[in-house]
Parts: structure tokens; sequence; C-alpha cells
């Protein structure tokens, strides 16, 4: 099942592996794409994968995550989008761009602009939010990218304003988890108008919380069903703790899938802790329509290709240690400790 095709609903992928959308840590001050992230991609696209998902992309100057995140809030980001996008497709495979709000992230890393939270935000501002999704999203439709995917997880804007215990708004916006969700569907529905109905949208989401509680359980079923009325493609669950060691054997978030897909219809992608062709086997049969992976592609970007000609002895090197989750140092040709 690895590499048969899957549909979506407005979006056919080649595979079920995915690319999933990890920084490189590399832009310069402005967000610029250096070109060692523009080659890398080259080499990605050429591989039998399903779909790249691209580094998660700041979506205006407010919302930056970290000072050496990608930028597209303005044409002055289209044209290495455009080369970014090529990249990725480079082979046929298609390519979505992660966007993302880095709400209280934003503090110390975006030049002393106000700091987007879910207590704070006033009307006009999440209007602005909402709009900004739009408008990168139409940068990444007009530099040719197959879809978005919004940044709804791992405690950035959209993630802290689902989560109770950082959203205690008594309006329209905060209380019941489908007021805690509005902002997420208001940003999927103007991306929907401004690039279109049939333009893909993707969600990431996380599958628990801090403790793994049931009432956050019930709540992502009701986001997830709500993401599914307004369109969305499928959503790629993660989780509160994203970033495991090797003590970890499995698939992170399986059993979340395997609660879930009885749970919803909104198709659903595993990520995280994929390392043997066993995972991926049982991720798909636990419900998943695809799973994505990207430390392993860090590690040996020909993964895709050693899996898909069947060749016995493939092991993924990949240790889970997590060092290639720094800034880029772009005198290396590679960000894998292993190769240090």
């Amino acid at each position: 099942m690895i590499f048969t095709p899957v549909t979506f609903k407005n979006i056919t992928l080649p595979g079920r592996m995915i690319r999933s959308a990890t920084e490189f840590f590399a832009a310069d001050e402005k967000g610029h794409i250096p070109q060692t992230e523009l080659d890398a991609y080259k080499v990605l696209g050429h591989q039998p994968l399903g779909m790249i998902i691209t580094a998660h992309t700041c979506i205006s100057p407010e919302g930056w995550s970290n000072r050496h995140q990608n930028a597209a809030w303005s044409e002055d980001y289209l044209e290495e989008c455009t080369v970014l996008a090529q990249n990725a497709k480079a082979g046929g495979v298609p390519a979505v761009m992660q966007l993302g709000h880095g709400g209280e992230r934003g503090k110390n890393n975006n030049g002393g602009l106000p700091v987007y939270t879910p207590d704070t935000m006033t009307a006009a501002e999440i209007r602005y939010l909402t709009e900004s999704f739009g408008r990168a999203a139409k940068l990444a439709k007009d530099a040719g990218f197959d879809g978005i995917m919004l940044h709804a997880a791992h405690g950035y804007l959209l993630s802290q304003c689902f989560y109770p215990g950082s959203n205690h708004r008594t309006d329209a916006y905060g209380g019941t988890a489908e007021k805690r969700f509005r902002i997420i569907r208001e940003a999927a529905l103007e991306v929907k108008k401004t690039c279109g109905d049939t333009f893909p949208v993707f969600m990431k989401i996380n599958g628990d919380d801090h403790a793994d509680t049931e009432e956050y359980h019930r709540d992502l079923v009701t986001a997830l069903n709500i993401a599914d009325e307004c369109g969305i493609e499928a959503a790629e669950i993660s989780g509160n703790w994203p970033s495991r060691g090797p003590e970890y054997t499995e698939p992170y978030f399986i059993g979340n899938i395997r609660r879930l897909v009885n749970e919803t219809d909104l198709p659903l992608i595993e990520v995280g802790g994929i390392r043997t062709r066993a995972h991926m086997e049982a991720v798909l049969e636990a419900g998943a329509k695809a799973f994505s992976l990207s430390r392993p592609l860090i590690c040996d970007p020909e993964l895709p290709e050693k899996f898909r000609d069947g060749k016995e002895d493939t092991v993924i090197p990949c240790l889970s240690c997590g060092k290639c989750f720094r800034p880029m140092d772009l005198t290396k040709k590679h960000r894998c400790a292993q190769f240090e």
C-alpha cells in the first residue's frame, strides 16, 4: 500500500509516503530562503513520495516563530517560492506549503511588533490573521504549489487558540470546542475564498494535550468533523510532545489514529516515529490514509526509492536524536548528526 495512490477531496497523491514539514532554520533576517534549502527540495522532488510539505512558513511580520524561519507574506517572496515549488515538484511530486503564525513565540523574534495571543487578539486582529493566511496561500498558489497546510499544532497560534489552557475567551472564539476551533475554520475558509473552493487545504493538529485527557480527545473529534465540513482535505495527527527519542519503538501517535478513524470521516495522516517498513504498514492498517516523516529523509534522502525498489537490506539510519532541529550550518551540505 505504501506506493499506491490515495485520493482526498481535491487532490490525488501517487503514494502514501509524505515528507512532513520540517524547518531548515536557515532563512536570512528577512525570511528569504537560502540556495542550500532550495537544492535540498530538488533532491526530495525526484524521490517516489506521495507529497512534499515544505517548511513551516510565516504568514505575517509579527508572526515569526524563530529568527531563521521562511516567510511568505508579500510579493517579495514570490520568486524564491516559485523556485521552491519547482524544485519540490521536479519529479512530478505534489507539493504543499505549511503556513503558520507563531503567536507568543513572536516575542523576541518579531522585532518588537505586537505579540498575538488567543486571549488578547481583538476582532480586527483576528480578521487580519485569517486574511494573512489567505494572502500567504494565494502567494503559494501563484508560486505553483498544489495546496497549503495550516499549522494548528505544537503550540503555535492556531494551536493555542484551540487549547482551553491557553484560550480563555468568553466571546465567539472561546469556551466550547466549536468556538475555540473557529479561528482555524475561518482561516481555512479564507484560503478557499482567496484561492478557490478546490484548492487543497490540509491541517496539522495535535492528537493529544499535555496529559492526553479524554476531554481533549472529545474536543479534537469535534474539531476534525468541523474541518471535514469546511473542506479540509485531511488532518496530519501529531502531538503535544511531537519529537521523541530512540526509546520509542512504534509510531508515536498510532493509538490516536486507531481511535479517531472510528469517530471522524476526515482522512487522517500519521506523523512521528516511523522508522521501518513495518511501521509504515502498521499506520496504514490502523486506518491512516497516508503517513509522513522527515528526520529519516534528512538522514537519507534516497530512502523512498530504496523502499520502492524493495531492497531487503534497507535500514533507516535515523537515530531520532533531534539534532537536525537546530539552525542549519550553510557551510555543510548535510544536516544529520551522523555526518558531522
